[in-house]
């Protein structure tokens, strides 16, 4: 694991440069297939093998393609891979000498850019319009990354808030219209199940590349003779001036806060003034409180936290139980792709129960992943409000829970949201 954490930055650029020469591969391979694209009955196909599964991907990843590359796919492949060999030989030259550490950071800053915006034109397809809330996302991401030492760390939950309901925003609207597609039949479940493949796979790249970006520009330059230097022995060396170099920006950046109330600090100011206000209108004391209405000495708020997330565990278990049906036949069609869309979801919404249960359980034993725990039950919070929506417009067949467990899980999701937004981290 030292190894690993030591070369995070060349095995991210090694990994990077890797699924670039793959996607190549892939569009040399089948770039006639690309080009001279046809449609096929889809529905008519069935999988009773993994073979088969991957097949049907392929198929769908080649419909994708074959809408942006209409000729010479050779060109479109070679210039995937020599993207891949260009971070291929970039973590190469990290490996070696730090001397071009702030050059390779722009790189991977660019890199990150062209990710996101190639992920924008991939989910054009399903998404429509609404593809570019989720670009002023990660635009608003990539400002935030690029100037958070200018905001005051002191309001970093709010900085977070701020980025998790642009998402939330866009990931609600998308979702509306994926449905609405889906209830067209204007796309398949297919469709959008390798689109999303296509976008967490895209997104995460895209991560990983502006998180190189961070580590590489706070890069302190060394001299001639010590650019021959690997990175282990750099990062020891660093971890003793580490701190000198950190205090000396803070100290800076405290002078410039003085200076001058940024936006974030007039908003939290407004909020605090606001629940001032609020608590000495209502002035309530504790003697107007019935003693039955009290709170017990004993209780704390993570039992409630406790009780909630094993609960959802159980409806979200019962609920993808229901679709594991489809895994006991000896053919799956590819028209119940839509059970096995929402198996997906369902799964992946149990990881993040199952996330937000180890991240409040961290919070009472070690003190540590507060901002995990807000992630996921603003994820939790916003995936239930959509569903509900989905069943209330949209119809009950679109939704992934019946009525009765979407309203527990939002009865039992809203506080726990509510809570996480005015608790101090």
């Amino acid at each position: 694991m030292r190894i690993i954490k030591n070369n995070i930055e060349i095995i991210i650029g090694y990994v990077l440069g890797l699924i670039f020469i793959g996607i190549g591969a892939f569009i040399i391979f089948y770039g006639r297939d690309i080009v001279d694209f046809k449609e096929i009955a889809v529905n008519k196909l069935h999988m009773s093998h993994f073979t088969d599964f991957i097949n049907i991907y392929i198929y769908a990843f080649i419909k994708i393609l074959s809408r942006y590359i209409n000729s010479f796919p050779v060109l479109y492949g070679i210039a995937f891979i020599l993207y891949g060999l260009g971070f291929i030989y970039m973590s190469r030259t990290l490996k070696k000498t730090t001397q071009y550490d702030q050059f390779i950071s722009y790189f991977y800053l660019l890199s990150a850019l062209f990710l996101f915006l190639f992920t924008g034109v991939m989910m054009y397809t399903v998404y429509d319009i609404f593809t570019l809330i989720y670009l002023i996302a990660f635009f608003i991401l990539m400002f935030y990354v690029l100037n958070r030492k200018r905001l005051n760390q002191d309001y970093r939950k709010m900085h977070y808030i701020v980025l998790l309901f642009f998402f939330s925003i866009a990931y609600i609207l998308t979702q509306n219209r994926i449905y609405d597609h889906l209830a067209e039949q204007s796309v398949t479940p297919l469709d959008v199940m390798s689109l999303n493949f296509f976008f967490i796979l895209l997104t995460l790249m895209g991560l990983s590349a502006l998180g190189n970006y961070i580590f590489l520009h706070r890069a302190k330059k060394v001299d001639i003779q010590q650019q021959e230097l690997s990175r282990v022995n750099r990062k020891k060396r660093d971890r003793l001036i580490s701190r000198s170099i950190n205090n000396q920006t803070n100290e800076a950046f405290e002078q410039l806060s003085k200076q001058s109330l940024k936006i974030d600090e007039r908003f939290v100011l407004l909020i605090k003034r606001i629940k001032l206000n609020l608590i000495s209108w209502i002035d309530l004391q504790d003697e107007d409180i019935p003693t039955w209405m009290r709170k017990p000495k004993w209780f704390k708020f993570f039992h409630i936290e406790l009780l909630f997330g094993i609960l959802m565990i159980i409806l979200t278990l019962i609920e993808l139980n229901n679709r594991s049906t489809l895994f006991n036949v000896s053919k799956f069609n590819v028209v119940k792709m839509q059970y096995f869309y929402e198996w997906i979801n369902l799964a992946g919404m149990l990881i993040v129960i199952g996330s937000y249960l180890f991240f409040t359980v961290m919070i009472q034993i070690r003190n540590k992943g507060y901002f995990g725990q807000l992630f996921t039950v603003t994820f939790l919070f916003v995936k239930i409000a959509t569903a509900f929506y989905l069943m209330l417009f949209k119809g009950i067949n679109l939704s992934l829970f019946i009525p009765p467990v979407v309203i527990l899980l939002l009865m039992m999701i809203t506080p726990l949201f509510l809570y996480h937004l005015k608790k101090n981290y």
